[in-house]
């Protein structure tokens, strides 16, 4: 019975090309590496750099996803994302996040996140997480 359980997540390859999304992120190192990593798949940014901004931004524009820094100077990402859900309950948000022992991935999940990617993270699983968060919910509201 163990032989039939999957130890591996099952890797989808999701064509992630044309689809713009807000990245939430204090660190300009994370900025810019989060930045190229989207750009290798064809995924345009914006780039929001504390949850203020963060807000701002949800506010004022269509995203695909959010990818939301949690641990960020003045409003966290948990905050943030309780304030950008008052508004809009559709746009997928995946909190980024170095895990430490104060988190609750519950905490997360209560806020409206959709999912979690732990930092430092495989590059596979970021592409993953963005094709099961993003990508299924934008072919499920243009099939609507």
């Amino acid at each position: 019975i163990v032989d039939d359980v999957p130890f591996e997540l099952e890797q989808k390859e999701y064509d992630l090309n044309g689809m713009h999304v807000l990245v939430v992120e204090d660190n300009k190192i994370n900025q810019v590496i989060t930045k190229k990593m989207l750009l290798k798949r064809g995924i345009g940014c914006d780039i929001a750099e504390n949850g203020l901004e963060a807000i701002d931004h949800a506010n004022r524009n269509q995203y695909d996803g959010i990818l939301m820094d949690i641990h960020m100077p003045g409003i966290s990402g948990v905050e943030a994302t309780i304030e950008i859900r008052k508004f809009d309950r559709q746009t997928p948000i995946i909190a980024l996040t170095a895990i430490s022992l104060d988190d609750s991935l519950e905490a997360f999940y209560a806020a409206g996140c959709n999912d979690v990617v732990t930092k430092p993270f495989k590059p596979e699983v970021f592409y993953q997480k963005i094709g099961e968060n993003f990508l299924e919910n934008k072919q499920k509201k243009s099939a609507s």
